[in-house]
């Protein structure tokens, strides 16, 4: 009898360590999705608009193996930044397809909309063009890159005398 009651005590623990570890592998699922979500460029695939934000999360929670529901996630923009929060549970156990044991989880991430996510494509192209193109030389005339002065001429020389 005794050897019956810890082998029932054995396998329940086998199961709870298995609820945790998966518990914690969709932890660690959603937050890579929502962490790559909220980088710059995935920012400007999707327009920065949370809707677009939210379907993405979705899609990709959904490939990860993470069955997640729309009122699971909710983005939202405050103060020109963009919210981010995950709620969902794993199911421990589940009885006439109901969970009637579940590990509560929730992932909250915030991520600060810069200034040139909200300007035009064309003007943010422009300044990174400016920005590309500046002057390479000091005003001694020499210059800080491996080019010639016969290309790029000293900062000297763009004065008027």
């Amino acid at each position: 009898m005794k050897l019956v009651f810890w082998g029932l005590v054995a396998v329940a623990a086998a199961y709870v360590a298995y609820a945790v570890m998966m518990s914690a592998w969709q932890y660690f699922q959603v937050s890579g999705v929502v962490d790559e979500a909220l980088q710059p460029y995935a920012l400007k695939e999707v327009a920065n608009t949370p809707r677009a934000v939210k379907a993405r999360i979705l899609k990709e929670t959904a490939a990860a193996g993470v069955p997640l529901e729309d009122r699971d996630v909710s983005v939202t923009v405050a103060d020109r930044q963009l919210t981010v929060n995950v709620i969902w549970s794993f199911p421990v156990i589940i009885f006439k397809g109901e969970p009637v044991l579940a590990i509560p989880i929730s992932l909250k991430r915030h991520r600060a909309l810069d200034a040139t996510s909200y300007l035009p494509a064309g003007r943010a192209l422009a300044s990174a063009i400016i920005r590309s193109t500046r002057p390479r030389s000091s005003p001694a005339g020499t210059t800080f890159t491996n080019r010639s002065h016969e290309r790029i001429a000293p900062a000297a020389s763009f004065f008027a005398s």
